[in-house]
């Protein structure tokens, strides 16, 4: 297949943009005698943090945090935002009897390192965040690989830290921050899937998607999962005069069960989850809210991070995790079998964009985990609550430069008693800026 290179064509963006099109982007598209086209984009980014962080265990300030990279400390600290860097492949066929087909290859470098490292990022992979392919055709679009999970996935999209930092994870620590992740949503990830989603029916769409089950860390031989976990977002986007208007509504649920039988309770975990939200703007004021609810979703949905599993019924750490970024969304021992804690959160955003390139932002978000009082099967209270304010301009369609604050805030009271276990309190400034093509 012989290629000649065409023009600059504008593109949505970056991989893990795609449903996303306030991206300025331009991509380079080659095209070639057989009517396939394919193209390259991508982005860089790069902010400097002013990150003033606090721990408190029981109530009382601590010298360490109870979890990685988290100290009393003030750090100056140049890593990237919420998005790390992409460079994404993409190849589109001619059509063919009705059917278009597209595939997307999307890679995700960083630009940074932490503090303690030297030469390089301390072996660290290359994060292939999408391998997928579509087939579209009157019938809508049939998608199969990996790429971003449907559900939460327009609430992240839409939050303006999505191009900006939002919290961290730690002061001196290298990869993405967090963003508004577990501070008003839980993540969606990327995850690996069969999905359907129909034509556009006047504004109106929904995807189902059939997704590789998750199982946590500490459950290798201990959980089996027989069934896929499901997923599906419905949405609904319309025009009226000086402005706009879209809904969107979603849901999650998968189980698992413990491969060894506990002498009492459940054997087991069902993770379920629905979201629904709306986006509304008028002339250049915008308008998000978001809100979810569900149960053994954690605060911020990594698998890895939110199962506390225990063999012979003994617990393997506390009930609930430590409460912080990752608190535990279910609990399962032996003895005991399985326990799911109830969770919800939220975000509202207001925004008002300047001649079309200069957006100033705010938002409020929280995300909380109820407490329950069950035994030995017990979970903290857990409630995760970020501001943010934030100037987002376009210099041009390929460069944009950003300036943000955000003041965020952790806090875990025990079951019953109500009494302080771990808290954080952090506040991050923020500048840097994009690079798109």
């Amino acid at each position: 297949m012989n290629f000649n290179k065409t023009k600059l064509a504008t593109a949505i963006g970056t991989a893990a943009l795609a449903m996303s099109l306030s991206a300025p982007a331009n991509a380079v598209v080659v095209g070639g005698d057989g009517g396939w086209e394919v193209s390259f984009t991508g982005t860089i980014n790069l902010f400097y943090n002013q990150i003033d962080s606090e721990t408190t265990v029981g109530g009382v300030p601590a010298a360490l945090g109870d979890f990685a990279g988290q100290i009393n400390e003030d750090s100056a600290h140049l890593n990237e935002g919420l998005l790390p860097a992409f460079f994404t492949f993409k190849a589109v066929s001619p059509t063919v009897n009705g059917l278009t087909g597209t595939a997307q290859i999307s890679f995700a470098p960083d630009s940074h390192n932490s503090k303690a490292t030297r030469n390089d990022k301390g072996g660290s992979a290359i994060d292939m965040r999408e391998v997928f392919f579509n087939v579209d055709g009157s019938f809508g679009t049939i998608s199969a690989g990996r790429t971003l999970g449907l559900f939460q996935r327009q609430a992240i999209l839409k939050d303006q830290t999505l191009f900006g930092v939002g919290a961290v994870a730690g002061t001196d620590g290298g990869g993405t921050t967090l963003g508004r992740i577990g501070y008003g949503y839980v993540y969606p990830e990327f995850r690996t899937r069969f999905a359907y989603k129909t034509p556009n029916i006047n504004g109106f769409q929904l995807e189902v998607g059939v997704f590789d089950p998750q199982e946590p860390l500490l459950g290798t031989g201990t959980f089996e999962t027989d069934t896929p976990q499901f997923q599906a977002e419905a949405t609904y986007n319309t025009t009226f005069q000086g402005g706009t208007f879209g809904v969107w509504v979603g849901g999650l649920w998968q189980e698992m069960e413990l491969i060894v039988a506990p002498a009492a309770g459940d054997d087991e975990v069902t993770q379920a989850g629905w979201n629904v939200g709306a986006d509304v703007g008028f002339g250049g004021f915008n308008i998000v809210g978001s809100y979810y609810d569900g149960e053994a979703l954690g605060t911020d949905f990594k698998m890895a991070n939110i199962a506390t599993v225990a063999n012979g019924g003994s617990v393997l750490g506390a009930a609930g995790g430590s409460g912080l970024f990752g608190a535990s969304g279910y609990l399962c021992t032996t003895a005991l079998g399985c326990s799911e804690a109830d969770t919800d959160g939220f975000y509202v955003q207001g925004s008002y964009t300047f001649a079309g390139k200069t957006k100033v932002a705010v938002s409020y978000g929280e995300s909380n985990q109820d407490d329950e009082a069950a035994g030995a099967l017990s979970f903290n209270e857990v409630e995760h609550e970020m501001w943010t304010v934030g100037v987002y301009h376009d210099v041009t369609s390929w460069l944009k430069v950003v300036a943000e604050y955000n003041d965020y805030e952790q806090e875990a009271t025990a079951p019953t008693t109500g009494a302080p276990i771990d808290g954080l309190e952090g506040d991050v400034f923020s500048v840097g800026g994009f690079i798109f093509w």
